[in-house]
């Protein structure tokens, strides 16, 4: 059975059995591509007939009824000072990060980015990729570049006025990074003659994580439910690896708002998907990953706060779930 609710907080999505017990409730924004898999995994292969998921994004630590939640390694940074519960249990995706530009600029090589106007998503993973690339690869300094944060994603085209894509064309900005696929988007807005690209996985990747916190883990129920969950992600993410065909047009529902510049199509899936990879297997850098990241967060932090450090952030990581999940499978 399905049923629509909406609050002031965020839309929820319920699904129940008739007895109306709820055995697994897992939160994402589900509009965002990499949220896709753990709608999929409920949808198909979670190995139980009763489930909330939820569309949005909530503070884990502050809500006791969520028992998995899956987005950026970021916004486990930005609220682990407050709830040092949390912990990263696998990884959804990982997503390389790219910058695109407009040939028409001057800008063929990353040291042409000086002094250009950059469009980012502000205070998350695009502004940190776009922060981490121009002062380690283009050595600039933050004065030597203009982030702009107004625009808005576009996930297909035509892409209306204010969108990044839209503003690259009418040169508003000169180059631009964002959560995918609007990087991507913005590329073919400009045309393969006019754009072009700039990566470097070895700086920073976006990873989307699924976390929980210590609570949920010390409950034997919720921590069979959350196994059983590992288990069957790892059976989406195998469709989402190598049938990646088969699940584009699920990943186009999920992700649809009702706005076709938010509904990525399969033509725009293949140029993107390569970017991607889905595994449960938590990064073997992931730490390293973190632990510079966090020191740009601090920094952002409205009142500024000190860097975590490693020992704090390793601590956020519990591998024994999935290993019991592999086990299970072996």
């Amino acid at each position: 059975m399905f049923r629509t609710f909406s609050s002031a907080l965020f839309p929820l999505l319920l699904f129940t059995n008739p007895s109306g017990v709820t055995a697994l409730t897992v939160a994402a924004l589900s509009q965002n591509i990499e949220a896709t898999p753990l709608v999929v995994t409920l949808e198909d292969y979670y190995n139980s007939t009763s489930y909330t998921h939820i569309n949005g994004l909530p503070v884990l630590g502050t809500n006791p009824d969520i028992d998995l939640y899956a987005g950026s390694e970021v916004h486990v940074l930005h609220d682990a000072p407050q709830h040092p519960e949390l912990r990263i249990l696998a990884t959804v995706v990982e997503f390389s990060y790219r910058i695109v530009a407009d040939k028409r600029k001057g800008i063929l090589e990353p040291s042409d980015l000086r002094g250009k106007r950059i469009g980012v998503v502000g205070n998350v993973t695009s502004e940190y990729f776009a922060y981490r690339y121009l002062r380690d690869v283009v050595g600039l300094d933050e004065s030597e570049y203009t982030l702009v944060k107004r625009g808005i994603l576009c996930y297909a085209l035509p892409c209306g006025n204010g969108t990044y894509p839209q503003m690259l064309v009418t040169g508003e900005i000169d180059a631009l990074t964002a959560f995918e696929p609007t990087t991507t988007v913005g590329g073919m807005a400009l045309g393969e003659e006019n754009a072009v690209f700039f990566r470097n996985d070895t700086l920073y990747r976006k990873i989307n994580v699924l976390y929980t916190t210590q609570a949920k883990l010390d409950n034997a129920t919720s921590r069979v439910e959350i196994v059983g969950f590992l288990r069957a992600l790892g059976k989406t993410q195998e469709v989402f690896t190598n049938e990646p065909e088969k699940i584009w047009p699920r990943v186009a529902n999920i992700t649809a708002t009702g706005n076709t510049e938010n509904t990525a199509t399969e033509e725009i899936m293949r140029e993107f998907w390569p970017l991607t990879k889905w595994d449960r297997e938590l990064a073997a850098d992931l730490v390293d990953l973190m632990v510079e990241e966090d020191k740009w967060v601090a920094m952002g932090e409205r009142q500024g706060r000190d860097p975590m450090g490693r020992e704090r952030i390793q601590s956020l990581i519990d591998n024994a779930p999935l290993e019991e999940a592999l086990t299970c499978e072996g």
